[in-house]
């Protein structure tokens, strides 16, 4: 009887590996997928971003410069 059982459970085991190796590549072909479209979104977010960086530090860069030229105009005059 126990050796029954043991047969019983080992093809509902056979039933269940079949099963998720029959299920399981569509999953990971998909999961796949979805990681790509993902880099791929994460790559543009990281381009608009370094774009907005390069901004921003060229207009403070600017006004470094605006703010420099204006204080060496003011130690001239007072001079």
């Amino acid at each position: 009887m126990p050796e029954d059982r043991l047969l019983e459970r080992l093809e509902k085991l056979e039933g269940i590996v079949e099963t998720t190796v029959q299920v399981l590549p569509p999953l990971v072909q998909d999961l796949s997928r979805r990681i790509d479209g993902l880099r791929e979104e994460v790559r543009g977010a990281e381009a608009r971003l370094e774009a907005r960086i390069q901004q921003v530090e060229a207009k403070l860069e600017r006004q470094i410069q605006e703010t420099r030229t204006e204080l060496e105009n003011r130690i001239q005059q007072t001079e």
